[in-house]
């Protein structure tokens, strides 16, 4: 029965991460297909780019929010509540990656990463919040912004657990995200390597 309850809910999960909502904002309010503007994609940044910075705040907003509140409340329907959260979260941001909504082609997982991050372990965003926005006021680089905030996520888990006895699945989450956001990011490195990326504003990145 649990495995019933359990594979239903990961379903859910998916469903809940894979909803479009840089697409459907863009798509509903300015009448445009945002995976033909720009960079193709359909996440935060992109929004940015395409319909200024109050639309992309909507965006993260709501991506973030609703993985925040699937991940937090599905697992507390479970005494494992840790584990399941990892569970949820995972698939929460694989739906935002590959939502079934548009052909299985969806956003760098970034907003949904960061909510899942918020049902974990709040104080380690900040964190993050903070590199992000240092780096992006510093560089204009979005990309590096969130590789640095990723990165950040990971180390601030690693001290908690250690210093503070956090649990063991915060670590193994962020780790997973950063695999996720970094793999999700590869043309990005690439191009910031080669010193081609776009920065912060500029139409495609």
């Amino acid at each position: 029965m649990i495995v019933i309850k359990v594979t239903y809910l990961l379903i859910l999960s998916f469903l809940i991460g894979g909803i479009p909502t840089g697409y459907l904002i863009i798509k509903v309010v300015h009448k445009k297909d945002l995976r033909n503007i720009g960079s193709g994609n359909i996440g935060f940044a992109n929004v940015v780019r395409t319909a200024g910075l109050f639309s992309g705040i909507v965006v993260l907003v709501v991506d973030s929010g609703k993985a925040f509140c699937a991940a937090y409340y599905l697992s507390r329907l479970f005494d494992e509540v840790f584990l399941y959260r990892l569970l949820f979260g995972i698939t929460l941001i694989l739906g935002n990656i590959f939502t079934p909504f548009l052909k299985f082609k969806g956003g760098k997982g970034v907003a949904a990463g960061l909510g899942v991050a918020l049902a974990f372990s709040p104080y380690s965003v900040l964190f993050s919040l903070g590199a992000f926005l240092f780096t992006v006021l510093i560089t204009q680089f979005i990309s590096l912004g969130s590789l640095i905030a990723a990165a950040i996520f990971v180390a601030s888990n690693i001290l908690f657990y250690v210093y503070a006895g956090k649990d063991v699945y915060s670590v193994l989450f962020s780790a997973l995200l950063f695999l996720a956001i970094v793999i999700r990011h590869t043309s990005n490195i690439k191009r910031l390597i080669r010193g081609e990326e776009n920065k912060f504003g500029n139409q495609k990145q």
